[in-house]
């Protein structure tokens, strides 16, 4: 009987201890770097992009469908065009204005499980002169749906 009670006692622990235990979900802090493509990695080596006139306004865009990317960008490219799959990607496009001088200096992007970001860091330069920063980014579509943000860094 005492071996009957010893059984049913540490099976009701190990029951106790599997059924408590819960299951750990990724902490929304949990950021790790992904990989930023550009227009060129599209197959067309000498394409650049940018916003039509009439978006420009200091707006960053997200383009999900090809008919999208045909209303708000402009490209020009060379000898190839770009062959984007936008079942795979989606782009973020914008331009940035200064009334100074001002270069694009490096991009990076990050996700968790509930969003994706992406850091456009500018250098502002000493000269007065007005300059436009523009910049994109293609990125794999997540399987599940996440919120994108744009955030622009200044250094001097």
């Amino acid at each position: 009987m005492r071996n009957l009670n010893r059984i049913l006692f540490l099976s009701g622990i190990i029951l106790f201890t599997a059924f408590s235990c819960e299951e750990e979900k990724d902490d929304p802090a949990d950021y790790v770097p992904i990989e930023i493509k550009k227009i060129t990695d599209f197959g067309c080596d000498d394409c650049r992009i940018t916003l039509k006139h009439e978006f420009i306004d200091d707006t960053s865009y997200v383009i999900y469908s090809e008919n999208d990317f045909n209303k708000y960008v402009e490209y020009y490219t060379g000898t190839n065009p770009p062959s984007i799959d936008f079942e795979k990607y989606f782009l973020i496009i914008g331009d940035k204005y200064f009334t100074h001088g001002a270069e694009l200096r490096e991009e990076k992007a990050e996700e968790n499980n509930i969003e994706i970001v992406y850091f456009v860091s500018i250098l502002r330069l000493d000269t007065d002169s007005p300059t436009a920063v523009k910049y994109h980014a293609f990125f794999e579509k997540p399987e599940v749906e996440k919120t994108v943000r744009v955030e622009i860094v200044y250094k001097n």
